[in-house]
């Protein structure tokens, strides 16, 4: 359920504040680029804040020479621990919208990266996502993490502001790490007033949709891409090798370690530019619109049955399967599933817009979903129960995802022996001819490991060819 719909508001055009599915986590994060060039509202300042909080931190760990035992590292590490913000209903997670956040682990890799911009010979920085260039482990929901930890108190106040507009009950919570306080060099607890999210009983934070992208505008992807267009013989004459477009990330850390002044000169770039979020109504990714998407086929489309036996709890779950099935190739959903320029979206696409059809109709059947936002990141896409008899096991993968069919052995059927499951899916999404033509060799592989692990997996193929005739049956 969206926050809109919990709250039951009916948003203005005039309102931009991002609408999070309160129980699964949307893979969007804060950029605090996109802040940075549009400081507005509550928002302004935050730029200051945030340089000044990591300027401070270097020249700790720069009085410290890199001394990791030094009483001065130390502290700086202590205030480089970010708590995780599940509030926010954004990024990758485990379970729900409970992520792994930034603790002591990746503090120590800030700060490491902080001595290895020193030992670079830079004595500040102006965009701490810079850091992320010279070191491996600090991605995109690290960066969304630590800036929404140190601008903690400005998102509670925007939600509160929009709560207060839309009468939403509200209650104070309180947080260590509400704010850091420079001259002490420590975090301040703070008191904040924010709604609930009835999904965790946590609180929720809402985000300026202008705020929001896949990826930070700063990422070592596009410093490597900025060095190809314009330090070409830099990079040719460093590494000694023809230049490609792609490369690991190890090469990019070291070019920028190597050359901090090109991280400078692509910094200097971006500013140049106009940073743009991520684009919500036309949604690329497929990261947004399936959500509404689904829920509306399912008001259209309502299933129901009774589930007095197992063999009833297995056929429901095949009636909420066949009618995605159904809704992707005679419905026009597998439009939600291919870009503009005609290139198909990601499985993790896929995977969520069977996430909205299951959802919606298990909610209405009172069947449990978990895990709902860690999907194709854990053993298994989906696992759907009522109690302990009745359970059921889905995978959604595309057909084209060879890795997944050649390790097949060690996903679904291996998890449903360990849970003693005994029916499972496996949902095949097709996007091309070729897709279609991988079909029989799918299935051999599906019998040949079921089989083995005395297991019973049902294939189901899903059509979601974009120049397919109507009513295609497979």
């Amino acid at each position: 359920m969206r926050f809109s719909d919990q709250f039951k508001i009916k948003r203005s055009r005039s309102e931009t504040w991002f609408d999070p599915v309160l129980s699964v986590d949307t893979l969007l994060f804060i950029d605090p680029f996109l802040i940075y060039s549009q400081e507005e509202g509550f928002f302004r300042g935050s730029h200051r804040e945030i340089i000044c909080f990591f300027n401070r931190l270097f020249k700790l760990i720069a009085q410290a020479r890199g001394n990791e035992s030094s009483l001065l590292y130390k502290k700086a590490v202590m205030s480089l621990v970010f708590p995780e913000r599940q509030e926010l209903c954004l990024g990758y997670t485990e379970a729900g919208t409970k992520g792994s956040g930034s603790g002591q682990e990746l503090a120590s890799v800030v700060a490491a990266a902080i001595w290895e911009a020193i030992q670079a010979g830079m004595v500040e920085i102006t965009h701490f996502e810079e850091i992320a260039i010279l070191r491996e482990g600090i991605g995109a929901d690290r960066i969304s993490d630590i800036t929404a930890g140190l601008l903690l108190s400005r998102f509670a106040k925007y939600t509160e502001r929009i709560c207060r507009r839309h009468r939403i009950p509200t209650k104070i919570f309180r947080y260590d790490h509400g704010a850091y306080d420079l001259k002490r060099d420590r975090w301040q607890p703070l008191g904040l007033r924010l709604p609930i999210n009835p999904h965790s009983q946590k609180p929720i934070l809402l985000v300026p949709e202008s705020y929001l992208k896949p990826l930070p505008t700063i990422n070592p992807a596009d410093f490597w891409d900025y060095c190809y267009d314009n330090e070409n013989e830099t990079i040719r004459n460093e590494f000694n090798y023809d230049v490609v477009r792609h490369v690991r990330k190890r090469a990019i850390i070291a070019l920028a370690r190597r050359h901090p002044e090109l991280i400078q000169k692509y910094v200097k770039h971006e500013e140049r530019l106009r940073p743009r979020p991520y684009n919500l109504k036309r949604d690329e990714k497929g990261l947004v619109r399936w959500y509404d998407a689904s829920k509306q086929y399912v008001g259209n489309h309502p299933v129901t049955g009774t589930m007095s036996s197992v063999d009833g709890f297995v056929s429901l779950v095949s009636r909420f399967i066949d009618e995605f099935r159904h809704f992707i190739e005679e419905n026009s959903g597998w439009r939600l599933l291919w870009n503009d320029n005609q290139t198909s979206r990601s499985e993790h696409a896929a995977q969520l817009l069977f996430l909205g059809i299951i959802k919606h109709y298990c909610q209405a059947n009172d069947i449990d979903v978990s895990p709902e936002s860690n999907i194709g990141r854990g053993p298994v896409d989906f696992k759907l129960s009522r109690g302990y008899q009745y359970r059921a096991l889905l995978e959604l993968k595309l057909a084209h995802n060879t890795k997944f069919w050649r390790g097949l052995r060690k996903q679904l059927p291996t998890y449903m022996k360990a849970e003693k499951i005994s029916k499972g899916f496996f949902i095949v999404v097709a996007y091309s001819d070729s897709d279609i033509k991988r079909i029989s060799s799918i299935r051999r592989a599906v019998r040949e490991s079921t089989k083995k692990l005395d297991r019973e997996i049902a294939v189901v193929i899903v059509d979601a060819r974009n120049n397919k005739p109507s009513a295609s049956k497979l």
